[in-house]
């Protein structure tokens, strides 16, 4: 019974804490912002490289 009491007590320390919930908010918005980039230049590729050839033809 001791030991049921103890279990009880450790689940609702470990449900109460935030730290590991804050841990995995910050790993999603990373990855989405990460994402977002990832489309972002997908998406301008040409127009960079544009851009950029236009940068060493000046130079």
């Amino acid at each position: 019974m001791e030991q049921f009491k103890v279990l009880i007590a450790y689940l609702r320390t470990a449900t109460s804490s935030d730290e590991g919930a804050t841990a995995v908010e910050y790993s999603l918005l990373a990855a989405l912002i990460a994402g977002g980039l990832i489309v972002a230049v997908t998406a301008l590729r040409d127009d960079i490289k544009t851009m950029i050839d236009n940068l060493i033809t000046a130079i």
